[in-house]
């Protein structure tokens, strides 16, 4: 019995016109608030700490923690690009919305997996790999 009603629902959903229409994968396509940088609205910079300046500018702004951390400061780090007033989240995908086109793009892809590992200091060429990955391609 539950089979036959399962058919009858599935054949319902088959012939409806609430499915998915054809026409609707030629629709254009609009970006989503995911696909678009947010940058930080009126970013006090004298509130962030300047770690290098380099292709990109690190920035590190600590703020108090709470209860859940045991009131350890909370260590946020982001980044702007140079001759740019915006001050956005060091992410994998920020950057990469930023360097969309061209080879900087395939670099973030190839060498940074994680948000974590921008933040690698590199010891032999004394600055964060990220700036010596971009700095590198500039050339």
């Amino acid at each position: 019995m539950k089979t036959i009603k399962f058919s009858i629902v599935l054949l319902a959903l088959l012939f409806s016109r609430s499915l998915v229409q054809a026409g609707s994968f030629n629709a254009k396509i609009t970006p989503s608030i995911q696909d678009s940088l947010v940058a930080v609205k009126h970013p006090h910079l004298s509130d962030y700490k300047v770690l290098e300046s380099g292709a990109i500018i690190i920035y590190e702004h600590q703020r108090p923690g709470d209860k859940l951390n045991l009131f350890k400061p909370i260590v946020t780090h982001y980044f702007s690009v140079k001759g740019s007033d915006k001050v956005y989240l060091l992410t994998v995908g920020n950057l990469k919305k930023i360097y969309r086109n061209g080879p900087h793009f395939d670099i973030l892809d190839t060498r940074f997996r994680t948000d974590g590992d921008l933040l690698n200091y590199d010891h032999i060429h004394q600055q964060y790999s990220i700036n010596y990955y971009l700095s590198k391609n500039n050339r």
